[in-house]
């Protein structure tokens, strides 16, 4: 008898399961009208909407926009412009000029609330050519260790002055033709 009330007892639990799954289905597919249904109701103003906006003020994700946009009468016209699109040429000039002081793009990036992407495509629009910040501060600390050698400053006085890693001393001393000899930085020996 225990056996037969527990078969009995697994029978009603399968059947209220199956039953839970059809209302389940039946939920989810009146779900998905209701999301159309909200679409309809809002009318004229779903054209001045994104599809991501359209999303939030229905209630459900984008995915299930872009699977109803077929089904609509009224479509989301608005598109989401990339925001170095959207920025005027004065601004990407001032980018520029950042740029050119040798601020890297995360830094300008920052500055404005976007990411170093944005900013390089915004410089770009106004420049075509980009060069490296780290580039441009390199060659900046070299015109200004050559204007200080130019001023009878030894290498390693104008290096201290300013304030140059050893990194930096080696790398320069090469680019001026220049190596250490133990004590101080000499010219060059010229290969034969």
């Amino acid at each position: 008898m225990a056996t037969a009330v527990l078969l009995n007892w697994s029978f009603l639990q399968k059947t209220s399961y199956e039953k839970s799954k059809t209302n389940l289905a039946g939920e989810m597919k009146n779900k998905h009208q209701t999301a159309l249904e909200n679409i309809e109701k809002l009318g004229k103003k779903v054209a001045t909407m994104t599809q991501a906006e359209l999303a939030r003020t229905v209630g459900c994700s984008r995915e299930r926009i872009r699977q109803l946009v077929p089904r609509m009468k009224i479509k989301p016209g608005r598109r989401i412009r990339a925001w170095h699109r959207t920025v005027s040429r004065k601004v990407c000039a001032e980018m520029a000029k950042f740029h050119d002081k040798g601020e890297p793009l995360a830094g300008i990036g920052k500055h404005y609330g976007v990411s170093d992407y944005h900013v390089r495509e915004a410089i770009r629009l106004v420049r075509p050519k980009l060069e490296p910040a780290g580039r441009i501060q390199r060659l900046r600390r070299l015109d200004a260790l050559r204007k200080l050698l130019n001023r009878s400053l030894t290498f390693e006085q104008a290096c201290d002055k300013l304030g140059f890693s050893a990194l930096q001393r080696r790398r320069y001393r090469k680019q001026l033709g220049l190596r250490w000899d133990g004590k101080k930085t000499v010219p060059a020996r010229k290969r034969k």
